[in-house]
């Protein structure tokens, strides 16, 4: 039986075209694209996969979604899984594509696969990695050993959990790596998906974001030596109903952002310490949990955004959050 994929074209490099062959790097300024269902018409091999049916999707860079993006996202592809589809694959800008996939892993209730897939050059450039990134996207889409393993990032062969991967070079094709748990198995050239690893936890909240129409206001703060509490103050009096503190080390904010984040705690706002290292984890301490703060345990900054304001969808009480930092 042929299996049906969907695919859903959000925009980003792999659609894009530069001026020339070698415009690897200004291509976005060229402000064009593959027009609709041009990049699938030119990967014929598809068909020997799996049954491609683009479905209609607005394209914007990945850096320009908005929270209304994604939710309506999240709704396409659940309506997609429950509609008959054996799999969907969505074609992403790299910028930000770590965070639409936890955000689907949050929200997306199937064993069904769901891959995310981009490209690092744009598909007029010399070297072009898009079409073959797409092809390996599809092959684990449609891969009976795919299900079951949450959404999933495929580039450069190579296939990673949602909460696990990020984009680590601003060139490089080998950009995406997950760096505290490695990747999950390879998508290989002779066509066979190879999973050596299964997540190591659920990874899964599954939100219902039926009836949303936006996420609660989360900021991230980034500390460096310095550093005061005014981004702080700034995002409280933004309306911010959490805050995501990106510490340094083991997630340490300067001494006036602590006492900035204090005040921010006291004016009924969440804050979630995070680190900006890259890898390891952020611990819930005594002198955290007594402040009221919660801890993003390895999570990126950016992914414990997405988290916290899921989480402040079903309330605001740091230890009931802090709960679900601790199961996903």
């Amino acid at each position: 039986m042929t299996l049906r994929i969907a695919l859903i074209a959000t925009g980003g490099t792999i659609d894009s075209v530069g001026t020339s062959r070698l415009d690897l790097a200004w291509y976005t300024e060229n402000r064009e694209r593959l027009g609709d269902g041009e990049l699938l018409a030119s990967i014929p091999e598809l068909g020997e996969v799996a049954e491609v049916e683009q479905v209609p999707f607005r394209r914007v860079p990945s850096y320009a979604l908005t929270s209304g993006d994604w939710l309506d996202l999240a709704r396409t592809v659940q309506g997609l899984l429950d509609g008959g589809h054996d799999g969907v694959v969505i074609t992403h800008g790299t910028n930000t594509l770590e965070e639409t996939a936890f955000f689907l892993q949050l929200t997306v209730r199937s064993d069904k696969p769901v891959v995310l897939v981009g490209a690092m050059r744009p598909a007029s450039a010399l070297g072009a990695d898009g079409p073959l990134n797409l092809l390996r996207a599809v092959q684990v889409a449609a891969a009976p050993q795919a299900r079951g393993h949450g959404v999933l990032v495929v580039l450069n062969d190579t296939i990673h959990a949602a909460r696990d991967v990020t984009k680590t070079s601003t060139f490089r094709v080998h950009t995406f790596a997950s760096p505290d748990t490695g990747p999950l198995g390879v998508a290989d050239a002779d066509g066979r998906v190879v999973l050596r690893h299964r997540p190591a936890g659920p990874g899964k909240a599954e939100f219902d974001v039926t009836g949303l129409t936006e996420l609660p206001r989360v900021d991230v703060v980034v500390s460096y030596v310095g550093a005061d509490g005014a981004l702080i103050d700034a995002a409280v009096a933004a309306g911010a109903r959490g805050i995501v503190s990106a510490g340094t080390g083991a997630g340490r904010p300067t001494a006036a952002e602590d006492e900035a984040l204090d005040r921010a705690v006291a004016a009924g706002v969440v804050v979630c310490q995070s680190s900006r290292v890259g890898s390891g984890r952020v611990v819930r301490s005594p002198g955290l949990a007594h402040r009221g703060l919660v801890a993003a345990d390895d999570l990126q900054p950016w992914k414990a955004k997405v988290l916290l304001a899921l989480g402040l969808t079903r309330g605001d009480e740091p230890d009931r959050l802090q709960e679900l930092f601790d199961q996903v």
